[in-house]
């Protein structure tokens, strides 16, 4: 996938469980496009892990694009603390 300006990314985890373990799904979306950006399967779920994901979406990107996120706190830290993105929104859901 190639760069792109990008205003706004979803970005949501997913919990799968399968032969007796948990497995987290990352997805990116760009809201605008309706277009996956990114999707990841991780064994964990904390910050640093939510930290590299983004930073992963961020190479698809040409500009700091604004992030719809739930209230989750790793997803917060990542954003607003690692990686320095100010602007956040959070979802209603």
């Amino acid at each position: 996938m190639e760069k792109k300006k990008r205003n706004l990314i979803a970005i949501d985890k997913t919990v799968v469980k399968a032969n007796k373990k948990r497995y987290f799904v990352y997805s990116a979306v760009d809201v605008e496009r309706n277009e996956l950006i990114l999707m990841k399967v991780y064994l964990t779920r904390n910050w640093l892990v939510t930290r590299s994901f983004v930073k992963e979406v961020l190479k698809y990107c040409e500009n700091k694009p604004k992030f719809v996120i739930d209230r989750a706190s790793w997803l917060t830290q990542a954003l607003e603390i690692r990686i320095r993105i100010r602007k956040v929104s959070e979802s209603i859901a």
